[in-house]
């Protein structure tokens, strides 16, 4: 019984938090009941389930396990972190009363109604199935489809919502309702087309709606991804895939070693990006059409980054992202190679080579000579931000391995 009143006290301070502050100040933060972070929740713990039941039943060694858990903690830190309220002003501010009146009326009013309607016995434990079935944590299948089509028809009402749509495609796709999943992808896409994370989803989910065939649309959705963001793990691994798919060993392998190069060595995403390697190695041996690539020959830049004194201060002291390329002078902006890594101290030795190419038609080995450039992000944006450090060198020509790259520079 104690505890019943001690629950009963926290829920009216509650309350009182979410009623009083609008009555008390000009400005009141109006939110969306429709937020969609209940689904969002149930989604991901019916996806968690899933896992579990796989790695049980054998599908699943405990590293492909441990990795897609990663993957769904991920999704839900941003689902349940990603803005939901918009700011109204200019109410009115509440007669100086009415918030007293409020705080008094509201759990006298709530008492009453329980009086009159509640269940005391509802107080005591429960005990047996009763007590299990009667759980509000518990969410079954039927409750989690429910509120999909709760949010589909609220899309119907709101159809610019970008974020609504994506959660509503990965939701159809946790029901293996892969056709609605596309649907709804798309008009994510149409609405957010520069979500690199939003273009991956979208380009492996039409691949199993296309019986796992990466060719055609889905092939075109990760090639966008990777124009906006030359190093996106998945977008890469969707690459490699493809290639590989159509017997394109040596791009398979080069997507492949970018994405190894991406991930923190010695994790599970690198092993299974080295396993990758070496399968592609083996088939491009095999094949009799070219030997696998072991390492940089002739077509290589390498040599060290540093900072001007100038620049050494404005240096971030964390969490900032080094970006070092090559590009053909006359050609397009794409680059002919490229390396995406954590900043740590500089100088920094680096070494680029077809190994790191971002196309099959645009490659190193195919020029004479190239610009070289450095960037540092404190965003992590394949795009300049203003406010990057950058550096340039060159032209110079291919096969230098001594090259000078200072970043004295900052993007406006």
């Amino acid at each position: 019984m104690l505890a019943f009143w001690c629950i009963v006290t926290l829920l009216v301070v509650a309350a009182w938090l979410f009623v009083l502050p609008p009555l008390l100040r000009r400005d009141e933060a109006v939110g969306d009941p429709d937020t969609g972070d209940a689904l969002a929740l149930a989604v991901h713990r019916e996806q968690l389930a899933e896992l579990n039941a796989a790695l049980a039943r054998g599908e699943l060694n405990a590293q492909d396990h441990a990795a897609e858990r990663r993957q769904i903690e991920h999704r839900v830190v941003e689902d349940l972190t990603a803005p939901g309220t918009t700011r109204a002003t200019g109410a009115p501010r509440a007669w100086p009363a009415l918030p007293l009146g409020v705080a008094i009326a509201l759990p006298l009013v709530a008492l009453s109604v329980y009086g009159l309607l509640g269940q005391p016995q509802s107080v005591l434990p429960a005990t047996g199935p009763a007590a299990a079935a009667s759980s509000p944590h518990t969410m079954t299948r039927e409750d989690m489809a429910a509120m999909v089509e709760r949010l589909a028809e609220r899309l119907q009402a709101r159809p610019d919502d970008a974020d609504g749509w994506h959660m509503l495609a990965r939701s159809y796709v946790s029901f293996g309702r892969l056709a609605d999943a596309a649907a709804a992808y798309e008009r994510a896409v149409t609405l957010s087309p520069r979500d690199v994370q939003l273009l991956a989803d979208y380009a492996d989910t039409l691949a199993m709606v296309n019986g796992r065939s990466l060719e055609g649309r889905p092939a075109e959705l990760v090639s966008a991804a990777l124009k906006l963001d030359p190093a996106h793990p998945k977008a890469l691994a969707l690459a490699g895939t493809a290639a590989f798919n159509r017997r394109d060993f040596p791009t398979a392998i080069a997507h492949w070693r970018r994405l190894q190069q991406s991930l923190p060595p010695g994790s599970d995403g690198a092993q299974r990006a080295a396993g990758s390697i070496a399968q592609a190695e083996a088939a491009l041996a095999e094949s009799g059409t070219g030997t696998p690539m072991q390492g940089p020959g002739p077509a290589v830049i390498a040599g060290e980054v540093s900072v001007s004194q100038t620049y050494k201060s404005r240096l971030p002291e964390r969490g900032a992202t080094l970006f070092v390329f090559a590009r053909a002078i006359d050609g397009p902006r794409m680059p002919l190679a490229a390396i995406r890594v954590p900043l740590g101290p500089l100088p920094w030795r680096f070494q680029l080579d077809d190994g790191q190419a971002m196309s099959p038609q645009w490659r190193l080995s195919g020029q004479r000579q190239a610009m070289l450039g450095a960037r540092i992000s404190t965003s992590g944006n394949a795009t300049p931000q203003p406010g990057d450090l950058v550096g340039s060198l060159g032209p110079l020509a291919v096969g230098t391995r001594d090259a000078a790259l200072v970043i004295d520079g900052e993007v406006p």
